[in-house]
């Protein structure tokens, strides 16, 4: 079944599932009210008309029938949510598909960093981005490590990393149902994702218990119990008791005081880390065959328990500290058994056992969430490729098309870069393509690098680093022109080119496009030779024909290609077709006039 096929039926199915549940859930509530009206009604008769036996009965099988209703409602409410989860994962799946951005979140914004070499210019993050074409997390360890892996700045140990990597993706793409109960578990009480700084601090943190709660842990009941056995045995009085509880309360209050605002920040905190046990459960249960996954797996054991035993241990102490809320078990019946401090007890006992093993769970399940993203990804588009990954610098692609363009308007150029110190010099027409084509080279450089299958027919790739100069702008708060930001970029290019490790995968839009043509040459030139000398390989595109005569000068290290646009009377029209040489047309003229901009006969 293809993904489209796969997500509407899922959509319909959950969608007419959450309906069903609605509706139960109002007869439900109708009846809880009928039988809340019967028990008031029956009450009234005891009060007001008869005490007999039957009025009793009928009286404590409404209350009964009434607790089973609240019972039934919350299970049906909790069904309801979990389909509602569901049909969001199935809703999700089809907004990627449709690249409906506007659906989609983009909260990857933030992971925006003007320095990056390439995360601006290929429109990794925010809205329209890679980020949301490939993003299922239902974390932030997970949406964070997916963003990892899309902006890593070079692929790690060449090949293995990116193998292993491109083997977890493979292994998920086909289990729909894994990936569909991992989101569901995730998505089931919010949307939102909670940041686990709050929770690590807590559980990796080391603040003690204050002085004398462990012993007053066991001598407030053992006092207690020992005033009761005396008062029932007669050897006090009510009146010395009552004394002599007061005392014992104001301590234990006095104590528990110091207790509260440790019990109320982890009730707080508790309640992020709870709902990814769910999550864990589900990592938990399955069963993997490549490395990453089962290493993943393996680190959600502590000391021979499941994470998500250890989690739902520290939800029933939570649980039991939420008794504290009681203002009649708070201030009376809680201080006689000192009931704060052993909460506080169990939970310090909870984190100094498991408490440094946390963190290394969330990374688990936020590596598994970011591989079954790139699962997922591979499940929508079975017409991408799995790349090749060749020992030495190189980029050789067959129909490579940019994966943010729909299908049926994407059109594919094979580019051939086979070797280290190689470039393309893209000369064409203003909207012919010639940006669109060294962004399809970088996003699927960004893909193939984190794990992903790329939009091309073929690819092969070679280990590097990539590195653009496109998107230029100045800024009037640093004085900062758009020449001097341009410099800028282009000396991280080169900066990068140079460093040691993976050489450079570097695409540069326009390149210097803010100085005179004469200027502009000569630093084209200057640069393009620097990067090649340096081993690196990529694009540079521009309007300026002069940079093309780096092909006769380096002969095979550089091939002119061009992108044109094809005239039929007034209309002008684009394949995006890329072809050898050096553009013969340009456009600006005509698009000027299309726009209704007076341009005169002088002009051409």
């Amino acid at each position: 079944m293809d993904a489209r096929t796969a997500y509407e039926q899922g959509r319909e199915l959950n969608a007419r599932a959450v309906a069903a549940y609605d509706g139960r859930s109002r007869q439900i509530g109708t009846a809880r009210l009928v039988v809340a009206c019967a028990a008031l009604a029956l009450l009234g008769v005891l009060v007001w008309v008869s005490h007999g036996a039957w009025v009793w009965a009928a009286l404590a099988g409404t209350l009964m029938a009434f607790g089973a209703l609240v019972v039934v409602h919350a299970r049906v409410l909790d069904a309801r949510e979990r389909a509602a989860a569901t049909l969001r994962f199935h809703e999700r799946g089809l907004a990627r598909l449709s690249h409906a951005w506007d659906a989609l979140s983009a909260g990857s914004s933030r992971f925006l960093d003007a320095d990056h070499p390439f995360a601006g210019d290929l429109d990794v993050f925010g809205r329209a981005s890679l980020m949301q074409l490939v993003d299922a997390t239902e974390t932030r360890f997970g949406e964070e490590r997916l963003a990892q892996l899309l902006a890593q700045e070079d692929p790690g140990a060449w090949p293995d990393d990116v193998v292993a990597r491109q083997g977890a993706a493979q292994e998920l793409a086909p289990q729909l149902p894994f990936r569909e109960a991992l989101s569901t578990a995730g998505g089931v009480l919010a949307d939102d994702r909670p940041d686990p700084t709050a929770i690590l601090a807590w559980v990796e943190g080391n603040d003690p218990l204050p002085a004398g709660s462990s012993l007053l842990g066991w001598l407030v009941p053992a006092v207690t119990v020992a005033l009761a056995v005396a008062w029932l045995a007669g050897q006090l009085r009510s009146g010395m008791l009552t004394g002599l509880f007061a005392l014992e309360l104001a301590a234990s209050v006095a104590l528990g005081e110091r207790l509260s605002p440790m019990l109320s920040a982890v009730a707080a905190r508790e309640s992020g880390l709870t709902r990814w046990r769910a999550m864990i459960d589900v990592v938990e249960r399955a069963r993997f065959d490549s490395s990453l996954l089962a290493q993943a797996g393996g680190r959600l054991q502590a000391r021979g328990r499941r994470a998500s035993a250890e989690i739902a241990t520290l939800e029933r102490i939570v649980g039991y500290a939420a008794a504290r809320h009681n203002e009649v078990f708070r201030f009376f019946l809680g201080p006689l058994v000192f009931w704060d401090g052993h909460c506080a007890r169990a939970l310090v006992r909870w984190r100094g056992r498991v408490g440094r093993d946390v963190r290394g769970w969330l990374e688990a399940l936020g590596e598994v969430e970011a591989l079954a993203s790139l699962g997922s990804f591979a499940f929508e588009h079975p017409d991408f490729v799995w790349p090749e990954f060749a020992p030495a610098p190189a980029f050789v692609a067959s129909a490579l098309g940019h994966p943010l363009i729909a299908a049926g308007q994407r059109v594919g150029n094979d580019v051939t870069l086979p070797s280290g110190g190689r470039a393309l010099v893209v000369t064409g027409s203003n909207m012919s393509g010639k940006s669109t084509l060294l962004r399809a080279i970088g996003a699927n450089a960004v893909l193939a690098f984190a794990g992903a299958p790329v939009c091309a027919r073929a690819l092969t790739l070679g280990p590097a680093r990539v590195a653009t100069s496109m998107r230029v702008e100045d800024s009037l708060e640093e004085g900062v022109s758009h020449f001097y930001a341009e410099l800028r970029r282009l000396k991280r290019v080169v900066d990068l080119a140079e460093k040691k490790g993976f050489p450079a995968l570097f695409l540069l839009d326009e390149i210097l496009h803010g100085t005179n043509s004469r200027e502009r040459v000569i630093g084209a030139c200057a640069v393009v030779r620097r990067l090649l000398g340096w081993g690196a390989l990529g694009a540079v595109s521009t309007h300026d024909l002069g940079i093309t005569a780096l092909e006769k000068e380096l002969g095979a290290r550089v091939e002119n290609v061009h992108f044109e646009e094809q005239v039929d009377g007034e209309r002008m029209t684009f394949d995006y077709r890329l072809r050898p040489g050096v553009v013969q047309s340009s456009n600006a003229l005509r698009l000027m006039r299309a726009l209704g901009i007076v341009v005169g006969d002088g002009d051409g």
